[in-house]
């Protein structure tokens, strides 16, 4: 019966249609017609990190089991594309611009989104104690009365988070991302005083004035030479709004190809208050900000990161159902003991597997990568150079040229372990090739 063995294959074309219509990608309308472009000034409502955490832990990925159409084109093959991928090339987005990495020579990449400006210029007046995070600082007007907030590293750690965030925020500016101006900044103790009126408050939240006292006793210890070494970012230009959602981003392909890029660098704190949306007047502009859990670092907790940063999420359901089956037997293979390379380098292992590659907690957004996506950004990778490694690290200014070194090392290692890993080797010859000779160093 002809038109009887004609039905299951009637139902086969229709359900693969089905899938192939349902869960297609999405752009919030309020953003504007242009995808992972935002036209418009969104109302930015923050979120309690709290709150963030659990929703991205437990909340939406509960919502995310009732995705029928996107788990469904994931099971036949046909993830959902991301809105601004073509034929391998990714325009401009909100967080993203266009430039070819070879494009740029070892000096561009060491100044990265700091322009000669952008230097702050002493002498210093704190405005303001850093409340958020576990990093203690304090905002500053400098000498011509540009804002920046000034990022002070561990006692016991001095180089390694100034050194990670300044050092991942030039390799994120190469690869084409929005970031702030990241910079090491040497400060004498003269150059610094407290701002008319400063509070701060105790842990009942009742405000305090601070005195010089205070500032001393935060300083203590950290002094070098007689100066005292930040990581100094300079206040963005523009209405700041308040940080994006990386789920209303997870359709565009910068944003889902962060896991590789994070996966490089190891930057485990992902979450949405590390972006910062910024309205200039006609566009809001999307930035990647605080990469002090980058490299070996882990500003979450004041040192050098754990020896599973990277490999579990610090809530994570699958490590917690196997112990709970082996009766707390098991452990991740990544539990095992470390050596920590040094005080200013910290944890930083030339191992990576970027499909296996995990933050601390989830970000909605990585969870859409698909095969497109990895590849671009692994493209992008590829042409970067060694000499433009060697200029990211050189902004990090550390005072030992070995842990310079070993950074190095470590992030080639990782790099090309990527980029074999996504591109064949017909792939790598094609893009050393279109890479000008000075660039492939």
């Amino acid at each position: 019966m002809p038109g009887f063995r004609s039905r299951p294959i009637r139902a086969l074309l229709a359900a693969g249609l089905l899938l192939t219509l349902a869960g297609c990608s999405s752009w919030p309308k309020r953003y504007g017609n242009h995808p992972c472009c935002i036209d418009t000034k969104p109302v930015v409502t923050r979120e309690p990190i709290w709150w963030h955490l659990f929703d991205v832990t437990v909340v939406s990925q509960v919502k995310q089991m009732f995705a029928f159409g996107r788990i469904g084109r994931r099971l036949v093959g046909l993830p959902v594309r991301a809105l601004n991928y073509a034929n391998g090339v990714v325009s401009a987005s909100a967080f993203f611009t266009d430039r070819d990495p070879a494009s740029l020579t070892p000096k561009q990449v060491r100044a990265g989104a700091t322009r000669p400006e952008d230097i702050a210029q002493p002498p210093f007046v704190i405005t303001k104690m850093k409340g958020e995070g576990k990093t203690p600082g304090f905002f500053v007007t400098d000498a011509r009365g540009v804002r920046y907030l000034f990022k002070l590293d561990p006692i016991e750690s001095p180089e390694l988070l100034s050194g990670a965030e300044t050092v991942s925020s030039k390799l994120l500016y190469t690869l084409g991302y929005h970031v702030p101006s990241y910079e090491v900044v040497f400060v004498r103790p003269e150059a610094l005083r407290i701002g008319e009126g400063l509070t701060s408050p105790d842990v009942r939240g009742t405000p305090h004035p601070v005195e010089q006292a205070d500032l001393d006793a935060m300083l203590e210890g950290r002094f070098r030479d007689g100066t005292l070494r930040v990581v100094a970012s300079k206040f963005l230009e523009g209405d700041i709004l308040g940080p994006a959602r990386f789920k209303r981003f997870r359709d565009c392909t910068e944003i889902r190809a962060l896991q590789v890029t994070y996966a490089w660098l190891n930057n485990i704190d992902a979450k949405d208050h590390n972006s910062l949306l910024v309205w200039d007047g006609t566009k809001t502009t999307g930035y990647l900000i605080d990469f002090g859990t980058s490299l070996g670092a882990d500003a979450g907790i004041g040192g050098p990161k754990d020896r599973c940063a990277g490999w579990t999420n610090i809530v994570d359901l699958k490590v917690a159902s196997l112990r709970l089956l082996t009766l707390g037997l098991y452990q991740p293979p990544c539990d095992v003991p470390i050596r920590v390379v040094s005080p200013a380098v910290g944890f930083f292992s030339g191992k990576v597997d970027p499909d296996a590659w995990k933050p601390y907690a989830p970000n909605l957004a990585f969870e859409e990568i698909n095969d497109d996506d990895a590849r671009w950004i692994a493209h992008r990778l590829a042409r970067i150079s060694t000499a433009q490694v060697e200029a990211a690290v050189a902004a990090g200014q550390y005072s030992d040229p070995a842990d310079a070194r070993y950074i190095v090392e470590t992030l080639e290692q990782r790099r090309q372990t990527i980029i074999q890993h996504y591109l064949d080797p017909d792939e790598q010859g094609d893009v050393l090739r279109s890479v000008p000779e000075y660039s492939r160093r």
